[in-house]
C-alpha cells in the first residue's frame, strides 16, 4: 500500500517568474528578453530595473539565465 511512498520535492520560487507573473504579456516578454540577454550585466540590469520600480537582484537574474534556478525543475 506504501510502497510508492515518496518525500515531496519542494520547489522554491524562483523571483523572475513570479515578477513575470505580475506583468503584462508585453512587459513579461521585454523582461524575459533583458534578462536571458548575456549582453545585459547582471547589475546593469538590476540598477535598470530598480529605476523602474522592480526590485530583483542580480544573484535572481544569474540564477535564472543560467538556469539554475526553481523554473527548471518546474518545466520538467
Amino acid at each position: 500500500m506504501l510502497e510508492d511512498l515518496v518525500k515531496p520535492t519542494r520547489v522554491h520560487n524562483c523571483r523572475v517568474r513570479s515578477i513575470l507573473e505580475t506583468l503584462d504579456t508585453k512587459d513579461a516578454a521585454i523582461l524575459l528578453d533583458a534578462v536571458m540577454n548575456p549582453d545585459w550585466p547582471y547589475s546593469t540590469l538590476e540598477n535598470a530595473l530598480r529605476d523602474k520600480g522592480i526590485s530583483l537582484s542580480q544573484g535572481a537574474i544569474r540564477k535564472h539565465r543560467t538556469k539554475a534556478c526553481s523554473c527548471l525543475k518546474i518545466s520538467q
